[in-house]
């Protein structure tokens, strides 16, 4: 689900598939039928299981403290699919995909709706041409519609288990994917991975001739996104942006962009004590139990979650049971929603209730921090409602 894609598909008469279909046959096709637009420009590549959002956001607020121009294709959206587009930190406006999607009107190649958004952004890349375009692959890497670029450099900050649906079970299945956007002669800065998938990657380099890059530390960094894993996020984006950059990299430009760089949904305050988090899998709901433990010390914790029924709930939910002292199950609008019935039941905490995303959340106890977690789709219902659901947290 893209929110605000309908519109466009009902205004310029678009059909496509809101289903996913891995593979790069449909896109290659398109992309010929519009003088392919992939083949101009510099781009970064980012796949992995958890940190692509916030390594790109590091890594385009240093190339832009360093006087460059960026794009950036986000998935998913913050509030809707203007800002998975957008151009030195600003969301493509409505005008300009309105006139994007007129000219992806005339294709005739069938297509999903990722598919068609991936189209827009590198119509939207080629028209303004920054020096710098920073593609986050939707899901996977290898089949993902967005690996059809040759990218000046790769990044993958993390493997873990998610999408067993359409990646495998395992974590080498798993990881063939993240290495598919490994191009040769290009590098690839990686973050810390299993044994099992640095085995896999260090093949893939060897065979396509490829350096790997590992980051060093940046422990006493103090950044705005919070929690220890931005800091390995952040020490990536370092890595890239030397490779691209060479002697005109500044490292005194590089640290102020990373500590001002800022991302939604990644442990963000939208009201004193109420917190919206995009964890979804069980490493990055490790990531953020540890981030809670850290900035709310001996303080009670209330989790509103809600989450997609494809991804591993249940381990999602033990993680997330080691610091919550009650839940608030949620129902929300999406074809992918698992029933909050289903967490509530699976649930091992005796505090807990189920409400409706559209409802409005009673206040708990003074002092209680409000955790919001488990889709980003979700996060960005209850933000695009003005936060309604929180009427209470904001008097």
């Amino acid at each position: 689900m893209i929110i605000g894609l309908e519109h466009y598909k009902e205004k310029w008469n678009i059909q496509t598939d809101t289903a996913i279909h891995p593979g790069l046959e449909a896109i290659t096709a398109a992309l010929e039928e519009l003088g392919n637009p992939h083949k101009v420009g510099k781009f970064v590549h980012l796949a992995g299981t958890n940190g692509k959002g916030s390594t790109a956001t590091f890594l385009s607020s240093i190339l832009q403290a360093h006087g460059y121009s960026v794009g950036n294709f986000y998935s998913p959206c913050i509030e809707d699919l203007h800002d998975q587009i957008q151009l030195n930190g600003k969301p493509i406006s409505p005008q300009e995909l309105e006139s994007i999607m007129q000219q992806l009107s005339h294709v005739k190649t069938p297509l999903t709706d990722f598919e068609l958004l991936t189209l827009a952004a590198l119509l939207v890349f080629r028209k303004h041409a920054p020096d710098f375009a920073i593609i986050e692959a939707g899901m996977g890497g290898a089949l993902d519609s967005t690996n059809v670029i040759i990218p000046k450099i790769a990044i993958i900050p993390s493997i873990s288990i998610d999408h067993t649906n359409f990646l495998g079970n395992s974590i080498e299945e798993i990881t063939w994917h993240k290495a598919g956007i490994i191009k040769k002669w290009q590098p690839v800065v990686i973050g810390e991975l299993p044994v099992k998938s640095l085995d896999i990657i260090r093949e893939t380099a060897n065979r396509l001739h490829v350096d790997i890059i590992r980051p060093k530390d940046l422990n006493n960094l103090k950044l705005k996104l919070k929690g220890p894993h931005q800091l390995g996020n952040a020490s990536l984006a370092m890595e890239a942006a030397k490779e691209l950059l060479g002697k005109s990299f500044s490292e005194d430009k590089a640290l102020n962009a990373l500590s001002t760089a800022n991302l939604a949904y990644r442990f963000e305050e939208v009201f004193p004590g109420v917190i919206f988090d995009g964890a979804h899998n069980q490493a990055s709901a490790e990531a953020l139990v540890k981030t809670v433990k850290e900035a709310y010390p001996g303080s009670s914790i209330h989790i509103v979650m809600g989450i997609l029924k494809d991804k591993d709930y249940i381990k999602v939910l033990r993680e997330l049971e080691k610091i919550s002292d009650c839940f608030t199950f949620l129902e929300f609008d999406n074809e992918r929603a698992l029933p909050a019935e289903k967490l509530l039941l699976e649930c091992n905490n005796k505090r807990k209730t189920i409400l409706k995303y559209n409802d409005i959340l009673p206040v708990y106890e003074k002092g209680t921090v409000t955790l919001v977690t488990g889709s980003l789709y979700l996060l960005s219902l209850l933000r695009n409602a003005k936060y309604s659901f929180f009427r209470h947290y904001q008097e």
